[in-house]
């Protein structure tokens, strides 16, 4: 996989326009008015970036775009699929879906939502001229490259056919679960309008810069203004089909993490996404104190991965030796102060798919010294430490871990980066060792899992069998098949330490209790947002 396609999909894993500018259409003027008097502030720790619904940057970009373009599904906190825009995907052989939409979905101008519109962007999703950070999730579909764009030479997808209004199929390369069509294009397919958008430059479309030009969205809000690093403003959609949202107004504030608690004390922010509007742990005894807020610990969904150069330490038994030289339980008990768990590997408890009868890499930091010895290292011998910023409970635990890397003879330098140039150096493979956040998907890892396996992943990691395993779970369609592979990639990872984890964290989920009707989660927490409101 290119450098190109690798930065595609990392942006998709983890990672503008400025605002919609239109005049109301007389469907909407005849709507009932919204009070703007409501407003609601969610507090969020990293910024979108950008913000156009073809490539999104990073998981707030996503629940913004989502905000505007409604998926097709999404997924509830209980990891149960919700219709959106759709209200069923079917399938009798598990390589022709039918996707049926729901035949009240309008757009804002008070057309419809028809299947030539997910078609529409389903072409643009995969198309080069595009390069959309988010293709590699529709690699699955027949008339793709493995990277998810459409095949050399073709103008259109083969794999997907509009069969009336509301109905459209989507054809795999193999058979595959219904789970993961749901996973992959249910959830991560922003429909587009295709009557106003058709004629648009495809610089305008890859740049996101048309969205200033059209207010016709399908979700609950659309864009009101954009303070780069700072504040997304939106605004309610009156013509939303399943009800007028009751808050006029949803800000997004992008603050850093240590102005969280001040913010929820002062009634600035009013509630946070968990592991997106990241709390320092320091400061959850303080907010759940609170006597306005609601504060609960979710379950561990986000991991700290650390990504580990094969072209700087090529042999595994150097990388067995940074897994080895790492005290997770330290980070989890004193610094996390157990709000937590350690991990090793590619899963967190969280996930149906983590096989326990394969152990962590305990913490000995003489069999480190011992590992590094026999691999011929030089102690002392220094690496740069990359370390995504706005998260300081992160960058203290990169600290904690670079001191214990140290001990056996690492000289690990810290550099705290932000999220693009992190980005850029990682695909680049410009970097030693790497830290970053990432929030893997529980239903379906396999996206995920392919991209830090596979050829082209940014840890320079080749392994034949892994790939034949990669490929068997691609058109696997029985669970228990699917689980004893993930076992072996697993026990795989164990061996070769290809990259490594450090900790997951149970971030707190906080609102204010002059909101109603919300739950601040990483899944599902938007999915009917029209019904939110506040009290005060």
């Amino acid at each position: 996989m290119h450098n190109f396609s690798r930065m595609r999909s990392l942006l998709g894993l983890l990672l503008g326009m400025l605002f919609i500018l239109s005049a109301c259409s007389s469907t909407e003027l005849s709507m009932k008015p919204i009070s703007s008097s409501k407003t609601v502030n969610i507090g969020v720790t990293y910024s979108p970036n950008t913000l156009n619904p073809l490539s999104p940057v990073g998981q707030v970009s996503s629940y913004i775009s989502g905000l505007m373009y409604l998926p097709l599904f999404e997924l509830d906190q209980d990891l149960t699929f919700k219709p959106m825009l759709a209200d069923s995907i079917t399938t009798m052989d598990h390589r022709l879906f039918t996707v049926n939409l729901n035949p009240s979905a309008e757009w804002s101008d008070g057309s419809p939502v028809t299947a030539d519109d997910v078609v529409f962007t389903l072409e643009l999703m995969t198309s080069r001229e595009i390069a959309s950070s988010y293709a590699y999730m529709f690699a699955i579909i027949e008339g793709t490259d493995s990277t998810g764009f459409k095949l050399e030479g073709k103008s259109a997808l083969a794999g997907v056919r509009a069969v009336d209004k509301h109905t459209l199929t989507i054809k795999t390369k193999e058979p595959t679960t219904l789970t993961i069509v749901q996973d992959t294009i249910g959830r991560n397919l922003f429909t587009l309008p295709k009557k106003a958008l058709e004629s648009v430059q495809v610089d305008q479309l890859r740049n996101g810069d048309f969205v200033q030009k059209s207010a016709v969205v399908s979700g609950p809000y659309r864009f009101d203004s954009y303070e780069r690093d700072q504040l997304v403003q939106m605004k309610a959609n009156a013509a939303y089909f399943k009800g007028a949202p009751r808050i006029g107004r949803l800000n997004f504030k992008i603050v850093k993490d240590e102005a969280l608690a001040d913010q929820f004390e002062s009634g600035d922010v009013d509630l946070n996404i968990p592991s997106f509007g990241v709390i320092p742990i320091n400061d959850y005894g303080k907010i759940k104190s609170l006597p306005n807020v609601t504060a609960v610990n979710g379950p561990s969904i986000t991991t700290q991965f650390m990504y580990i150069n094969e072209q700087e330490l090529p042999d595994a038994r150097q990388r067995q030796a940074i897994s080895y030289a790492i005290n997770r339980e330290r980070i989890v008990n004193d610094l996390l102060r157990g709000a937590g768990e350690t991990v090793d590997g590619l899963f967190t408890s969280y996930s149906p798919y983590l096989d326990p009868s394969v152990k962590q890499a305990e913490y000995d930091p003489d069999k480190a010294k011992s590992l590094l010895a026999e691999s011929g290292w030089v102690p002392g011998t220094k690496l740069t430490l990359s370390v995504l910023s706005g998260d300081s409970t992160l960058e203290q635990a990169a600290q904690m871990a670079a001191n214990d890397l140290k001990d056996v003879g690492i000289d690990a330098e810290i550099q705290v980066i932000n999220l693009a140039p992190l980005i850029h150096k990682i695909v680049e493979k410009d970097y030693d060792l790497g830290v970053m956040t990432v929030s893997m998907s529980l239903v379906n890892p396999l996206p995920d899992v392919s991209y830090f396996l596979q050829e082209g992943n940014p840890n320079g990691y080749r392994n034949p069998e892994v790939d034949k395993l990669l490929a068997a779970l691609k058109s696997e369609t029985r669970e228990a098949d699917m689980k004893r592979t993930y076992s072996r990639l697993q026990q795989i990872m164990a061996k070769d330490v290809p990259m490594l984890s450090i900790y997951a964290t149970r971030s707190l989920g906080v609102v204010n209790h002059a909101v109603t009707g919300v739950h601040p989660s990483d899944y599902g927490m938007f999915i009917d947002v029209q019904d939110w409101d506040i009290k005060r």
